[in-house]
């Protein structure tokens, strides 16, 4: 344990963390939320790995700590996605391919970060918990 401690305070910075944003409005089956979530946090640590291996290796060494809030509609992610590149963040929205519950291409969920958790709370810190 205190080596893992020496690690991540080496690492450099405060808390990361990595969001998922849930479109509420679609009226998703939780095992659906779950899999959607799942591409999500795939996603955004391929597009980390390959634009900041020093934010994700941080976040890494801090368990990958991921949080799910929910969002009422499109526009909303939409804006939040805009916002979060702006500022830096890795932005990927998941569009499903549409074999069960949607139509293809529907965007579902935002993934946000990693990134160091006071930036992604500018973005996200109003949403509430799924």
């Amino acid at each position: 344990m205190n080596f893992l401690r020496k690690l991540v305070s080496s690492a450099g910075g405060g808390s990361m963390k990595m969001v998922l944003v849930v479109r509420s409005d679609l009226g998703l089956s939780k095992g659906k939320v779950a899999s959607q979530c799942a591409h999500a946090a795939i996603m955004c640590y391929i597009r980390s790995a390959n634009l900041n291996k020093q934010k994700l290796q941080r976040w890494l060494l801090q368990g990958q700590p991921k949080i799910v809030v929910k969002i009422e509609d499109l526009a909303q992610l939409e804006h939040i996605a805009a916002l979060a590149r702006e500022s830096g963040v890795v932005a990927e929205i998941v569009r499903d391919a549409g074999r069960t519950q949607v139509r293809s291409g529907t965007e579902t969920v935002l993934g946000l970060g990693p990134d160091a958790s006071e930036l992604i709370d500018t973005l996200v810190g109003r949403l509430k918990l799924l």
